[in-house]
């Protein structure tokens, strides 16, 4: 069973239409994902070669690559499935990584999208019939708009964010009938949720910066099950090209 979900809204249409949307969401992230690539390993390339660069100006773009820890925190309620007695835990917490380009406005706002794997979670769930367990991937594509202030002359700058997400979360199954007495599935959702976000930016020679931020998509996926919600949190340190 595939099902899409779009604008926080169900979307329940024909299996023509939620394999276009499907094409359509993958087009756009492995767009989005070899884009950031390449320009990120141009940028590394120039900043490693040649003599040092003077630093960046207030205006220009910036593109960025980082390794992230990914908590989803789930809504108990949406898994509470099965008879009495049945026990369901979360592994919430794992590896994710993101992708990002911007363009600096000015000297303290600028406008950026990206994409973020948000990571392989699991759901377990357990009773006199043995267990079961739903496996949880996310991942978004994300636009906002990120304000910044420098904090003096340290070559430290603070920043916040807000903007929208285009999650995906994409749910499997495995020996639900016999422990919940429901028929295993396989599932998509598509969600549109607000974004917040902040953290501290370093400059470093050569254009580099270096980038430690908390980013929160308010909710992912949708009631009832398939797919269960989430709340989605992203710890990520991210290296830097300015241009």
């Amino acid at each position: 069973r595939v099902v899409g979900r779009a604008s926080g809204g169900r979307m329940r249409g024909s299996e023509s239409g939620t394999e276009a949307v499907m094409a359509a969401y993958g087009r756009m992230r492995r767009a989005a994902v070899m884009a950031m690539a390449a320009v990120t390993v141009v940028a590394a390339a120039l900043a490693g070669s040649g003599p040092a660069r003077a630093q960046p100006g207030a205006e220009g773009w910036y593109t960025g690559f980082g390794l992230a820890q990914a908590k989803l925190g789930f809504r108990a309620s949406d898994f509470a499935i099965g008879p009495v007695g049945t026990t369901t835990t979360f592994d919430d917490s794992t590896l994710g990584y993101r992708f990002f380009a911007g363009y600096r406005l000015n000297s303290w706002f600028a406008l950026e999208g990206g994409y973020d794997n948000l990571g392989h979670h699991r759901v377990r769930l357990a009773n006199g019939a043995g267990p079961a367990q739903i496996d949880y991937r996310a991942d978004a594509l994300r636009v906002a708009g990120v304000g910044s202030f420098a904090l003096g002359d340290t070559g430290f700058s603070a920043f916040g964010k807000i903007g929208f997400g285009l999650s995906r979360v994409r749910e499997n199954t495995a020996n639900l009938p016999p422990v919940a007495g429901r028929a295993d599935l396989a599932a998509r959702d598509w969600r549109m949720s607000p974004v917040l976000g902040a953290g501290l930016q370093v400059q470093l020679p050569r254009g580099l910066a270096l980038r430690a931020e908390y980013e929160q998509y308010v909710e992912i996926g949708d009631a009832p099950l398939p797919t269960g919600r989430a709340r989605a949190g992203l710890w990520s340190l991210s290296l830097m090209y300015l241009f």
